[in-house]
């Protein structure tokens, strides 16, 4: 926890202070709240424990250094919202945003990434340093192509390693639609240069691959070359933000996709993929291939979000935005609105060389990329050794993920093995894993 277990600070109204230590047995939180219900008790709250931290400086839509969280929650720690077991939202105001330490802000449907980054940086993984992530996708505007293609501003020239457009069959995936762009910035806009967000890696190795048009579609026989080339080319991760319609429903209908996939994953590469953005069951294709790791949405408040697909094949959830799928689950708070999306700089309008922060993007292909970024991060940690297996990684990722403290009741159907938890999977190796 963030605090010191078994300690309450009691802060009496005549303006004294004292640390008081708990029997054995009786939480913080309780604690807590039952010693302010005591009318001499100004406050009682949990000795919270500082740390070095490894938040990155960059202001997100502001000037302000470390405002980005005031825009991706997703990124952020569930922290007191979670320890001091506050109630869910329900259907209106929600648990307010800002954590007890000045400058650090708090979500109950983030995954952790700051406490994740902590740990990296210990371990000589900074930022994901060390990883390598495939992304198929629509492309990536990762270099400049004059006169209509432009390097978006918070992306390194030696992030990437060399691409593939499958699509236009040469080796530079420029992107044509803003979501490849969008989902590579959440795995790994660049962080710490005092602009803009942040994504969960910025410091792996980016591997952009073109297999969707600028439509946003793409057929089995690219999306199948684009796996083999990733894994070819030493990706750790690949990730497909994209699903089939479905009426696909089994491998036997995208034979080359579901082989490339087999062949990708035997070279040890994680293969991450979105759930699909429809409700009911079970989940799209190729999210629900052997060897895919198929990722659901949930909310800033921790609740499912509406459009995700559930049941059979759903391994994990992850933020994807997005109002949720219980009109009674979370609500408003003065940070983050109950159906907040998922924000990266990308394309501003119909502009290949324009960037802002569009408001559309919400959905499992957001969810996807975080659970590819995280994916990452457990490899550059070494938490379950060096050259770790596919099925290790995906090991890791359920038996850390968070079943309790959700924005409503855990249902394997709905949220898979759990929310992701970037911290919790960092942090020390999973019994079994």
């Amino acid at each position: 926890p963030g605090f010191v277990p078994g300690e309450v600070i009691v802060g009496a109204e005549d303006g004294g202070e004292r640390l008081l230590r708990l029997p054995e047995g009786i939480g913080v939180g309780e604690a807590a709240r039952a010693l302010e219900a005591n009318p001499s008790v100004a406050y009682a709250l949990p000795n919270y424990i500082a740390r070095a931290s490894a938040v990155p400086n960059d202001p997100g839509q502001g000037t302000v250094p470390g405002d980005w969280q005031r825009t991706q929650w997703n990124f952020l720690a569930c922290g007191s919202i979670c320890t001091l077991n506050l109630p869910p939202a329900s259907g209106g105001s929600s648990t307010p945003g800002v954590s007890p330490t000045p400058g650090l802000y708090e979500a109950r449907g983030g995954i952790n990434a700051v406490g994740a980054w902590d740990v990296l940086k210990q371990r000589g993984g900074e930022f994901g340093k060390g990883a390598t992530v495939a992304v198929l996708d629509t492309g990536v505007a990762y270099r400049s192509k004059r006169p209509a293609f432009s390097r978006s501003p918070d992306f390194g020239k030696r992030q990437f390693l060399p691409g593939l457009d499958v699509v236009k069959g040469n080796d530079v995936p420029l992107d044509r639609d803003g979501h490849g762009t969008h989902v590579a910035g959440t795995i790994g806009e660049r962080a710490g240069n005092g602009f803009g967000l942040t994504g969960l890696v910025p410091k792996a190795g980016l591997i952009p691959i073109r297999v969707l048009d600028a439509n946003g579609l793409g057929n089995a026989r690219d999306i199948a070359e684009g796996i083999r080339y990733a894994s070819r080319e030493g990706a750790d991760v690949i990730n497909m933000s994209f699903e089939f319609a479905l009426v696909v429903d089994s491998c036997a209908q995208i034979k080359s996709v579901c082989s490339a996939i087999k062949f990708a994953s035997k070279r040890g590469a994680v293969i991450v993929s979105a759930a699909g953005n429809s409700n009911g069951e079970p989940i799209a294709f190729p999210a629900g291939a052997p060897g895919v790791i198929g990722v659901g949405r949930t909310t800033k408040d921790a609740c499912l979000a509406g459009a995700s697909r559930t049941g059979a094949g759903l391994d994990l959830v992850a933020p994807g935005g997005g109002l949720p799928a219980a009109a009674d689950c979370g609500g408003d708070d003065p940070y983050f609105s109950r159906g907040a999306p998922i924000q990266q700089l990308t394309f501003s309008g119909s502009s290949f060389s324009q960037f802002g922060y569009p408001t559309f993007y919400e959905g499992t292909s957001m969810a996807a990329a975080h659970a590819a970024g995280v994916a990452a991060m457990v490899i550059a940690s070494k938490v379950v050794g060096r050259n770790p297996s596919p099925a290790t990684v995906e090991c890791q990722l359920k038996a850390t993920a968070r079943t309790t403290d959700l924005g409503q009741l855990y249902d394997p159907r709905l949220f898979g093995a759990g929310l992701i938890d970037a911290g919790a999977a960092v942090l020390s190796r999973a019994p079994g894993c």
